[in-house]
């Protein structure tokens, strides 16, 4: 009764995921209609780009494109690029000589030959140095002239503005174009402008090379992730409308003299009607408002190509450009590679599979439908997830989203495989896990809110930081097991064998001293901020940096370890003032250790533990229990002592043999705090045990044994340690080394 009671008023809160998740559907919906369009997706344009590598493209750019690189063998035979463009002419004569259809020049010409004599000239008139000089230079023949006069002799275009515009695949971009300044082109529609990609000279063209060849786009204008999926098939070059390089290269390759547009009626720019197809002979593609088209790259990327050495070498023969449309222009190495989903491309490249593409009309279609047609998805998904999901356990449901959502991913990969139409299933699967999700979520916080049981488990064992985080956010998941690198304090309480027999008559006594101390050591562990495991015995475990991370927790757990001595004098202290207890110790081993372990609650209910398993928690036992080789001692591992000995005082203790590990480790002893290891006698105390150190473990026993004497008249060095090694000097002096001799001794001591 009073459980279904203190229930009631938390049942509302049920249904708080449940509306969060039916508002988050609708704002998936609302971005997936608005960026149906938008190349801004990442993801989903990533899985379009899966969907190509699956069904590449059946067009193949050999068959009527060629390629004619610049590249080291080329800048070897004529010289360092840029060449003059009386170079490029050559190469223009010697492709149309070698039967080529149609010459495109991809590099830009609409900046000043910088080698021409006209510009040499320019240069030297503004330094005044040689009058007469530069005179008889600007008389020479200007190379843009003689680059289009090799023009004359076979069809072709030249490339400009080979740096893209900021974004020109966003409608923002678009700028005025007057249909009736391009001759080449018929745009059916009304009104005589027409919305494009702005793009610009970056100085200026030869008027007699621009009319010898048609000056084409050559940007390649890559998305935000610098991958190159898409590009503009018409420009607004200076207020006229000029081709792509790739669009140009496919009409000379069609022969067809005009190229044809449609605009899209149902939408209007403030620049113009935009475009919705282009046609070329019997070719039509679908663009977007951008006139972009999608890239669609074949299963083989590589394009037949020649380097312009061996076209230039008039010896060689080049019957493979035989009425081939040749693309002129820088190989990778010398040029600009371009990040295609498939991988890099040279630019010659990118224009000629772009222009391959045209040519087979074979393009991916992406409707404005799709974008209806996806937001609604999302909405019906959704709401179905969240009604099977009443009926079904959170794995089940999970389950279901799963299945449903490779259902969605496989039939958008078979709208494009038999239809070329690009569908994103990624709303709609992400719908579904939310619907299904949000009712595990309903289901688990009155769950939560009703049942303390968990955090009463843990009252006594995780700091305070850890227990209000439980408190204030009841879903908090800080309880949940995790795999995570963690400080190890193994602690074990220890009476000696002598006092052990005063108290033989009482035995109860012996056991309240022992829990009460446990006790003790548990809230010095929760208040220095680590998680406390109380094993049999007088044994316990402190875990630092879960459950709360913290990112200097191999400090936080020497300070700990500190502070349990610090605890521990407390509780001698309380012994020898009692009458019972007078004369009586508990002596405190502390084994430290780090590294990656599972931690988390491990039990049910009132009977849970927080505690971890792992090799850094059987590492911490092991040196717990060599206190009793090497006497009471907080001893470290070599990763704890990495991590601190800046900041604590250490002594090395030893270098040991372990079974399973292929090199010898050393131990250490944890001294005192950071004002202990500044101290004179510390660091003289230091100085001898490492020069002991060294002296013992190359062989030298009698120097060892002169600084071990040292060393034990150092103020503060009465340790059992030195007792230990007295023993092996006075044993390796007697009986000698033994062999294969390297200072490490068996784990046994």
């Amino acid at each position: 009764m009073s459980k279904r009671m203190f229930s009631k008023p938390f049942q509302w809160l049920s249904a708080l995921p449940l509306l969060a998740v039916t508002g988050a559907l609708a704002i998936i919906a609302i971005f997936a209609l608005a960026g149906a369009q938008s190349p801004d997706a990442t993801m989903r344009e990533r899985l379009f780009d899966y969907f190509q590598r699956l069904d590449p493209s059946s067009g193949d750019a050999s068959e009527r494109f060629h390629l004619v690189l610049i590249d080291r063998e080329s800048v070897e035979a004529v010289g360092p690029w840029p060449w003059p463009r009386t170079v490029l002419a050559d190469l223009v004569a010697a492709a149309g000589e070698a039967g080529a259809s149609a010459v495109v020049l991809t590099e830009a010409v609409d900046a000043p030959d910088p080698l021409s004599p006209e510009t040499i000239g320019e240069f030297w008139l503004s330094g005044a140095r040689d009058e007469a000089f530069a005179e008889q230079l600007a008389l020479l023949p200007v190379t843009d002239e003689q680059l289009a006069a090799a023009f004359e002799g076979v069809p072709g275009a030249v490339g400009v503005s080979l740096t893209p515009p900021l974004e020109p695949n966003r409608t923002a971009s678009l700028s005025r174009s007057d249909m009736k300044r391009a001759g080449w082109l018929n745009v059916a529609a009304s009104g005589d402008f027409v919305a494009l990609p702005a793009a610009r000279y970056f100085y200026a063209i030869n008027p007699a090379l621009a009319e010898a060849a048609r000056p084409a786009v050559a940007a390649l204008p890559a998305d935000r992730d610098g991958v190159f999926r898409r590009t503009p098939l018409l420009w607004t070059l200076g207020e006229t409308p000029a081709p792509s390089i790739a669009l140009e290269a496919a009409r000379l390759a069609l022969g067809v003299e005009t190229v044809s547009a449609a605009t899209r009626a149902s939408t209007t720019h403030a620049q113009g009607r935009v475009l919705e197809s282009i046609q070329l002979a019997d070719m039509t593609l679908d663009v977007s408002d951008t006139a972009s088209m999608r890239l669609y790259p074949p299963k083989r990327l590589t394009v037949p190509s020649t380097s312009a050495a061996r076209l230039l070498d008039s010896l060689d023969a080049n019957a493979q450009l035989d009425g081939a449309v040749v693309l002129i222009g820088l190989d990778t190495e010398l040029g600009d590679s371009v990040k295609s989903a498939r991988g890099e491309i040279s630019r010659p490249a990118a224009h000629a599979l772009a222009a391959a593409q045209i040519v087979s009309g074979d393009t991916p279609k992406r409707p404005v439908w799709t974008g209806y047609m996806e937001a609604l998805a999302v909405m019906v998904f959704g709401a179905a997830a969240i009604m099977i999901a009443q009926r079904l356990q959170f794995w089940q449901a999970a389950g279901f989203a799963a299945l449903v959502s490779l259902i969605l991913l496989i039939a958008a990969f078979g709208a494009f495989a038999f239809g070329d139409i690009l569908l994103n299933p990624l709303p709609a699967a992400t719908a579904l896990f939310l619907g299904a999700f949000s009712v595990a979520g309903g289901r688990s916080i009155g769950g939560v809110l009703r049942d303390d049981n968990l955090r009463g488990s843990f009252h006594d064992t995780l700091p305070e930081a850890a227990m209000k985080r439980l408190r204030e956010d009841a879903g908090s998941d800080i309880l949940k097991g995790v795999h995570r690198d963690i400080t190890v304090l193994a602690c074990e309480l220890r009476i000696a064998d002598d006092d052990l027999r005063t108290m033989e008559t009482l035995p109860d006594d012996v056991t309240k001293l022992l829990a009460a101390a446990s006790n003790e050591l548990r809230q010095t562990i929760i208040a220095s901020g680590g998680a406390a495991d109380q094993a049999d015995g007088g044994r316990l475990f402190a875990y630092y940096n879960a459950p709360l991370e913290s990112a200097d927790h191999v400090q936080a757990g020497c300070a700990a370890a500190l502070r349990l001595i610090e605890s521990m004098d407390k509780i001698n202290a309380d012994l020898d003032a009692s009458s019972r207890t007078r004369g009586m110790q508990i002596h405190l081993a502390i084994g430290i250790a780090t590294g990656v372990c599972f931690v988390g609650p491990m039990g049910h209910g009132r009977n849970n533990r927080y505690s971890a398993v792992g090799p850094a928690v059987d590492r911490a036992a092991f040196l717990r229990g060599q206190s009793e080789f090497y006497g009471p001692a907080m001893i470290c591992d070599e990763s704890v002592h990495k991590e601190t000995h800046h900041h604590f005082a250490y002594l090395e203790l030893d270098r040991l043999k372990l079974r399973g590990e292929t090199r010898p480790v050393s131990i250490y002893a944890l001294i005192g705090n950071p004002f202990i290891k500044s101290s004179k006698a510390f660091r003289a105390l230091d100085d001898t045990h490492r020069q002991l150190l060294a002296a013992y473990r190359a062989g030298d026993m009698e120097k060892a044994q002169g600084l071990l004497e040292k060393a034990k008249n150092s103020p503060g060095a009465k340790i059992a340690l030195f007792d230990i090694y007295e023993e092996r000097i006075r044993k390796f002096s007697e009986k000698g080394l033994p062999e294969g001799w390297d200072g490490a001794h068996p784990a046994d001591g």
